[in-house]
């Protein structure tokens, strides 16, 4: 009895094992179907960059190596010789493949084929914001193309407390802002002498390509408060024009004849004498220039509008440069490093237009330069000259200027008032820290 009894249970132990085998079987076969089927239907990720889509493409991120050329770039991305000799050829008009710098980045966009991974377009970016696309297709071209910039209206300010560059980047403000700052305010505002407790308000237009700042770009309006006066300069264009000029609250031009210096930041080694010993020869004579110190390579630029007369070399002058600005005045920048490019004899130049660099040609002992300002043929002291302003804006555009900068002066004015609260604000803590280090 037990053995008939012991044989159908064994039967119905297997039958209920390949049951359960069956059906985890079949429950694993759907699951992987579904799996498939959802693998199938998965909408790859989009990819649009420079203006194409680039979807199911492999983007390579590279950036040009020190002393190496396109051709190299090429062949090391396996471009054939032909197809690179023709491209570059063909882009003479187009892109100049010397001007490719060390450190600019380029894509290489890979496409899967029945050969494998081959390279179907180039794009080396000239800036952030220009770039060039190399066509390596079926039809070989190249072309120029632009990111889509963004441009923003910002407005920023700030309270000096160190110098103007580090209270920029506290409030991270374009390094950029600084120079252009004080290249509006060059007449009217020492930069070399501001102090703690001065403050500044810009509104201005940044540019942005896919988040990233490429630029700053034009000052609308700025205040600047230095020792407690406030400087107002605003932007306008005259109708019909493409530049513009910066003038204060009531029109009049923020230029003077002459700017106060030809370097934007500097320290003044030697001034104006009519005795002075020689640095060098050990001789005791007349000095007719301002020496400006600063480090070699700094822009020197020319003071004010002119035509240049002499842009040479000579034995104590170095590379030198001299403007005639009119029947009056003539201005002369000795010891550069190298004259500007496109600067010579007969050509003209705008107030703060680079002319050269710092360095120490000809007799000098080391990086300035010497300025020197002649008056009606004689040499004198720029310092000691008394200069009108440039021409103020035309009664006819003072409606439409005073129309435009009414929103711009309220927002610097309230800028003007917030800053004070915060000055005040500092004094009171400063204040009550050294009441309760006293104790």
């Amino acid at each position: 009895m037990k053995k008939v009894w012991f044989l159908p249970a064994v039967a119905l132990f297997i039958v209920v094992l390949a049951t359960v085998a069956y059906f985890k079987f079949s429950v694993r076969e759907e699951e992987e179907e579904e799996e498939t089927a959802h693998l199938e239907h998965t909408v790859p990720v989009q990819i649009v960059r420079y203006g194409m889509n680039l979807t199911g493409c492999k983007l390579l991120s590279c950036s040009v190596e020190p002393r190496e050329l396109l051709t190299d770039i090429f062949s090391k991305h396996n471009i054939a010789t032909s197809v690179a000799a023709y491209v570059i050829n063909e882009s003479k008009d187009i892109f100049n493949p010397r001007r490719m710098r060390a450190g600019n980045n380029y894509t290489v966009v890979m496409a899967d084929t029945d050969t494998g991974m081959i390279p179907k377009k180039l794009i080396y970016e000239e800036d952030k914001v220009n770039y060039v696309v190399f066509n390596l297709e079926d039809s070989l071209y190249i072309y120029r193309g632009k990111h889509h910039v963004k441009r923003e209206r910002k407005e920023v300010g700030g309270i000096v407390n160190s110098s103007l560059y580090e209270t920029l980047e506290s409030n991270n403000i374009p390094s950029a802002i600084a120079v252009r700052m004080a290249n509006i305010f060059a007449c009217a505002v020492d930069f070399y002498r501001i102090q703690q407790g001065d403050y500044f308000k810009i509104i201005y237009d940044e540019d942005f390509v896919e988040g990233e700042s490429v630029g700053v770009g034009t000052i609308h309006a700025c205040l600047f408060n230095s020792s407690g006066k406030d400087f107002q300069a605003y932007y306008f264009e005259k109708e019909g024009s493409h530049e513009g000029d910066f003038y204060d609250e009531k029109g009049e031009s923020m230029k003077r004849q002459f700017l106060k210096a030809p370097l934007e930041f500097f320290r003044i080694s030697s001034r104006f004498a009519k005795s002075r010993l020689h640095p060098v020869t050990k001789v005791r004579k007349a000095h007719l220039g301002t020496d400006y110190a600063a480090p070699y390579g700094t822009p020197i630029m020319a003071t004010a509008d002119g035509v240049v007369e002499d842009a040479c070399y000579k034995a104590n002058n170095g590379n030198y440069v001299k403007i005639r600005h009119n029947g009056q005045f003539k201005t002369q920048y000795l010891h550069m490093s190298k004259i500007a490019k496109g600067v010579r004899s007969g050509s003209r130049v705008r107030q703060g237009e680079v002319i050269g660099y710092v360095g120490s040609t000809g007799l000098a002992t080391g990086p300035h330069v010497c300025y020197r300002f002649w008056k009606d043929g004689q040499q004198v002291d720029p310092f000691k000259q008394k200069m009108a302003t440039s021409e103020p804006l035309p009664t006819k555009y003072k409606a439409s200027f005073l129309q435009k900068i009414a929103p711009l002066k309220t927002t610097l004015v309230s800028m003007e008032i917030d800053s004070k609260k915060n000055l005040q604000a500092n004094a009171n803590e400063s204040s009550s820290a050294n009441l309760r280090n006293s104790r």
